[in-house]
């Protein structure tokens, strides 16, 4: 479907479309609103700070829609603007980007053992990914949550591919460890 959708704006914004841009404002609204808002909530972690930036972001969209050139694709172009407004978000209010990590992945790695309660888990778990930079966060939430290419991550952000999987790369190091020293500490409690 959004190969469909991308393809009419691409024709909108190169003068092959009758359509108004009432009406391809509200079928990108439509066909992407829910995957933006769940990667800024994701991100923010917090709902109302998640609307707060979602507004800012279709406001962006909105604004610079004629701006994009469709170097990327569009998807990807949001993302991006999502990106940057999440991370100004942070800055602009000292905000703690907090992330949730899937328990059932980390299960399967063998981290959490079957004695310890999944709350506790799962707690041990954003206590491991608040200490990331904001950096890694972002790009652990793109890479792990949203399951996008390092290439894609490369769109979005502006940094490269290497520094990314470097960045990935620490950002699992550090909660593995975070996570392995909470397991030591549970066992004489």
């Amino acid at each position: 479907m959004s190969d469909t959708v991308e393809n009419k704006v691409r024709d909108y914004l190169n003068g092959k479309s009758q359509q108004s841009v009432e009406s391809i404002y509200r079928l990108v609204y439509e066909t992407y609103s829910g995957r933006l808002y769940s990667f800024i909530a994701t991100i923010l972690k917090n709902k109302e700070d998640a609307h707060d930036v979602a507004q800012n972001v279709w406001e962006k969209i909105f604004r610079h829609f004629r701006s994009f050139k469709g170097d990327s694709s569009l998807y990807t172009w949001m993302y991006r603007i999502a990106y940057h407004e999440c991370i100004n978000w942070k800055k602009s209010r000292d905000y703690e980007i907090f992330v949730s990590y899937d328990i059932r992945n980390a299960s399967q790695e063998g981290i959490v053992p079957s004695e310890i309660k999944a709350e506790t888990a799962l707690k041990w778990l954003d206590e491991a990914i608040q200490t990331l930079p904001p950096r890694q966060k972002a790009v652990f939430t793109l890479r792990y949550f949203e399951e996008l290419s390092y290439e894609k991550i490369s769109e979005i952000t502006g940094i490269t591919e290497g520094a990314l999987k470097a960045s990935f790369h620490h950002a699992m190091g550090k909660v593995e460890n975070y996570l392995i020293k909470k397991l030591n500490e549970n066992k004489y409690q």
